[in-house]
């Protein structure tokens, strides 16, 4: 980021500077430091095992991004850039590795054809209804992966997956155990409670001046006029720029060839195969011996002596480990990275057809073709819409970004000015109302604005900001146009706020005496009708109810759930505030468990399913524990 800024903004003298002062530190150590070596490169240890430091920051940024996705505009920087989720990101990298080793030394493996599959029926990877080979590549490359590397790790991860699954599915309910839980989660209480209004004491607060006099005195960092800005800025709009696009035919037609592929479907084949498997870094004895194996499979399918399918179920009948088959799905062109497999299955004409044994990486792969679905593409008139929208969209995109690089090098050439931009781009230059740290209308309610208008350039210096992206296709540049600081107001200013904040304060202090008293009573066994006759409230008697009844606040209901089971003969007592401020005194009377046929024959399996589930993750949550304590590992969270 700091360089994109140099190379935009390094002009003239400050260009020669700032090459200076880079060309001193690349001359003592040489440039090589700075890439390869000069400092650890290393996250974490763990066993013969190590996390670099590029696999963390890769995991560290793909979390922020999920984080900013989930919570939007609400996220907290301090959440996004501290040290806690640097750390919760680097443990679940080393709880990953630990599995990893720990699915390894028990023998799990996940083949090449398992692998395939998971890839193929990944949706993040398909389009127009099928997998996506230039996609899959363009997502990997974004994200800083190459193919290798993505499918090392999720080899890794499908195997973890196993002996996580092989862990939580062996997990048991036991009859007794599930009845407890029945009981405990049907279970139903008998309750009683007053509402004592905080509405109502805070109507009979008395007040006089002294005692506002004091508040506000006491107070008075509380009652103030906030630091406020009003902005000047120029806005561009993606959606604006797009109606102004305009697409020839010729230009229509151009897109719609070099994009045919997304409006239609290219043959495709279904396939499968039997694989005689190769060792990693085979040697040429044992890659002869799987050669001449596939060979004598093909040969004894080809002449008739045997189906494909016998020779399928034989192959799955084999303990070896050295044979592998099964359908492969429906396969496009361009699927694989190497062209022999595609080669050998599309030189097939028809369906049944088996080829001759084909060398992978993976092994000898004897494949007959299945079926085959003829491409079809949609003519031009009938996708000529779609293809307009598109074009005229891709156009407008590189239309903003060529504006908003204009207006960069504008913002930057004339700081003190939006005019220039503003002229040069054909674009008005519009004002905000004021507003303060907390946001406001408009553009104010956007957090990157706010921040950049209390920022130090912007605020301090009197510059114009960056262009500001505040959501995809929308662009603003700002510059304060006036600011007022932070002024204390006066008391008569004050006034109203201080009487709302001091009557609410004695109604919460005078309601609180009186909640405790009513428990104190109740306790001693004044009945609850009684007391909120007398103090005011209102009593209501809920009966029996169970811990997600609809009829009670779920305040009161947490509270009467959370209280011991009452003694013969008396009440459990417990006090609440609901979120408008009442004071709530509960009692509950009597605990009913509940029966065991209190849930039907499929909730009875959803729940038992449910602790079976909870059991078989605290089960594995001890094995990982377990592992990582026989396991080395050591972390260097200052690197981080």
């Amino acid at each position: 980021m700091l360089l994109q800024k140099i190379r935009d903004h390094a002009q003239g003298w400050f260009a020669y500077i700032v090459i200076g002062l880079l060309t001193i530190p690349f001359a003592v150590w040489g440039i090589n430091y700075y890439f390869e070596g000069g400092g650890p490169m290393d996250a974490a240890l763990v066993g013969d095992s190590k996390i670099s430091l590029q696999e963390f920051q890769r995991a560290y940024q793909q979390q922020r991004q999920r984080m900013q996705a989930m919570l939007g505009g609400n996220t907290d920087p301090a959440l996004l850039d501290g040290p806690r989720l640097k750390q919760d990101v680097l443990r679940q990298l080393v709880d990953e590795r630990v599995l990893d080793q720990s699915a390894r030394d028990q023998g799990f493996r996940v083949g090449d054809q398992q692998l395939g599959v998971a890839i193929l029926a990944l949706p993040v990877f398909q389009q127009s209804g099928g997998f996506d080979k230039e996609l899959y590549e363009r997502l990997l490359r974004n994200q800083g992966y190459t193919a290798a590397a993505f499918e090392e790790g999720l080899r890794q991860s499908l195997a973890t997956g196993q002996l996580r699954e092989g862990v939580s599915a062996s997990a048991l309910v036991t009859p007794t155990e599930l009845e407890q839980w029945i009981a405990l989660l049907k279970q139903q209480r008998e309750l009683q409670y007053v509402v004592l209004p905080l509405a109502r004491y805070a109507a009979r607060a008395t007040l006089d001046d002294g005692a506002i006099r004091e508040y506000f005195e006491k107070n008075k960092d509380r009652f103030v006029n906030p630091e406020q800005v009003r902005l000047r800025f120029v806005e561009l709009k993606l959606a604006t720029i797009a109606e102004g696009v305009t697409a020839s035919e010729d230009e229509l037609k151009a897109a719609y060839q070099e994009q045919i592929v997304k409006y239609g479907r290219p043959e495709e084949r279904s396939a499968s195969h039997i694989l005689v498997k190769l060792p990693p870094n085979a040697g040429q004895d044992v890659v002869e011996k799987a050669r001449v194996r596939a060979q004598q499979i093909a040969d004894g399918v080809r002449s008739g002596g045997k189906s494909f399918d016998q020779a399928l179920q034989e192959v799955k009948a084999d303990s070896s480990g050295e044979l592998e088959g099964g359908e492969l799905g429906v396969i496009g062109k361009g699927m694989f990275d190497s062209p022999a497999f595609e080669s050998a299955l599309f030189a097939l004409s028809k369906a049944g057809e088996v080829s001759e044994p084909v060398r992978m990486p993976s092994g000898f792969h004897i494949i007959r073709l299945d079926n085959i679905a003829p491409a079809q593409v949609k003519p031009f008139e009938e996708v000529r819409e779609a293809v307009a929208a598109e074009l005229r969209q891709q156009k407008a995109e590189n239309r903003l970004y060529e504006i908003g690089q204009t207006l960069a090098n504008l913002g930057y050439e004339h700081p003190d000015s939006l005019e220039p931009a503003a002229k040069a781009l054909n674009a008005p230059i519009q004002e905000s109302g004021w507003f303060g740290r907390q946001g406001g209308e408009g553009i104010a309610a956007n957090s990157k604005v706010v921040e950049s208008a209390f920022g130090e350039d912007v605020l301090k210096r009197g510059v114009n900001s960056e262009p500001l992206e505040l959501e995809p296709g929308h662009i603003v540049m700002i510059r304060v146009k006036e600011h007022r600081d932070a002024t204390p107001r006066t008391l008569e200013e004050s006034r109203e706020d201080v009487v709302k904040a001091l009557r609410e304060q004695k109604a919460r202090e005078a309601i609180a005496k009186d909640a405790e008293t009513v428990r104190t009573r109740a306790a001693k066994g004044e009945h609850s009708q009684t007391l909120a006759a007398e103090f005011g409230g209102e009593f209501k008697n809920a009966g029996l109810v169970e811990r997600n009844a609809t009829t009670v606040d779920p305040a009161v209901l947490d509270v009467a759930f959370r209280l011991p089971p009452p003694d013969a003969g008396k009440m459990a007592l417990g006090t609440t505030a609901l979120a408008n401020g009442d004071q709530v005194v509960l009692a509950v009377i009597r605990v009913v468990p509940g029966q065991k046929d209190a849930l039907a024959e499929n909730e009875r399996k959803a729940l038992a399913q449910q602790l079976a589930q909870r059991n078989g993750d605290d089960q594995f949550d001890r094995l990982l524990a377990s592992v990582r304590t026989r396991i080395k590992v050591v972390t260097y969270n200052d690197r981080l």
